[in-house]
């Protein structure tokens, strides 16, 4: 039988207007002042009350926004739980701000929760380490303070609760045990899913996402880690999903055909793989050369960023398996070239970890 996807529901047609995903599932957009342009937010019922599960960004629109549902659809009604996917600050930017106006707990993986505490302030300077790592993908010296755009997000995160009760892969949650937690990697550390079988209603975050591709990056904070793998991992647990079952995005339209989409999604990052093995098939390329072939377009500061964490994560993916051998130079830039037939030892340059 062909795989196919369907949209059954369409946005809602304005700020702080809840649409009904059955009888006790809500969905709310708030929006971003970034591409895409939203993030959506949804409702669950649960023993007692609503559990928020992400937030949106703090920002006098979104609490605006916040205090038009408690007052207008939700008035009367009772909210008991905060639920993060991940750390992202579209995601859990008013989670200070909602937990502390409920006096509710907050629900978030261990892993996501201490990223976003350690995740340091906007320093002044680039620090030497962020340095070494842009100088090692051939990031132009001149555009190293726009690197600093990955640090000024505080102004958009209310400040964190003090506690979080921990969700871990496969537990339940402990508002509803009918709500069974799936953790995915690759987009953050530790991302949690939220499934149903009951209902079934995958609320997926980041992790699925209906129409673009979701960003796998090596960051300049875990410059060593792998996160394509982790993430190609997860896809294979999400290629198990029903065709049934309503998947509820953190960006675009809800949808069913979760293993369609994990079929796209695999068939992307093959492409953009083979594309980088044949670019550097040819001439030796640094990962800000190869950012240049995958994206053809005019990058702003912060999607730059973006693209160069991609960019490493796929070439960081190939050297590992032996597909790309990495090359230090005498500049200090790691070049990548393409093996063919022969399986390089740890990807060249120490560029892999056992």
């Amino acid at each position: 039988m062909m795989l196919s996807m369907t949209f059954p529901y369409s946005p809602p047609h304005s700020d702080g207007e809840l649409v009904e995903i059955g009888p006790d599932v809500r969905w709310l957009r708030m929006p971003v002042t970034y591409a895409p342009d939203h993030v959506n937010i949804y409702l669950v019922r649960v023993a007692g009350g609503w559990l928020i599960v992400d937030t949106g960004l703090d920002s006098p629109e979104a609490r605006r926004i916040w205090e038009e549902v408690f007052s207008g659809p939700l008035a009367g009604e009772k909210v008991v739980g905060v639920y993060c996917t991940h750390y992202h600050v579209d995601h859990l930017g008013l989670a200070g701000y909602l937990t502390e106006r409920w006096r509710v707990p907050l629900f978030m993986t261990y892993e996501e929760y201490y990223t976003l505490l350690g995740w340091p302030d906007l320093p002044q300077e680039v620090p030497w380490q962020h340095v070494e790592f842009f100088q090692r993908a051939g990031f132009p010296q001149e555009l190293l303070p726009q690197t600093l755009v990955m640090f000024d997000f505080a102004r958009e995160i209310s400040p964190m609760p003090l506690s979080f009760v921990r969700l871990q892969d496969r537990s339940h949650l402990p508002l509803d045990e009918e709500w069974q937690v799936i953790v995915g990697r690759g987009h953050s550390p530790e991302h949690a899913l939220l499934l149903s079988k009951v209902r079934k209603i995958l609320i997926s975050g980041d992790q699925l996402l209906p129409s673009i591709s979701t960003n796998v990056s090596v960051s300049v904070m875990n410059p060593e880690d792998d996160p394509l793998s982790h993430w190609l991992a997860s896809l294979d647990r999400l290629a198990t999903i029903p065709d049934d079952v309503l998947v509820l995005p953190g960006h675009g339209l809800p949808f069913r055909g979760a293993r369609k989409r994990v079929a796209e999604l695999r068939g992307h990052h093959r492409r953009r793989s083979q594309v980088i093995v044949d670019a550097c098939a040819g001439s030796e390329l640094s990962a800000y050369e190869l950012v240049k072939v995958l994206y053809s377009f005019s990058l702003g500061d912060f999607d730059l960023q973006l693209a160069l964490g991609e960019c490493l994560s796929h070439v960081r993916y190939l050297a590992c398996r032996g597909r790309l051998e990495a090359r230090l130079d005498g500049e200090g830039i790691n070049r990548y070239r393409s093996v063919r037939g022969v399986r390089a030892v740890n990807g060249g340059a120490g560029f892999c970890r056992d």
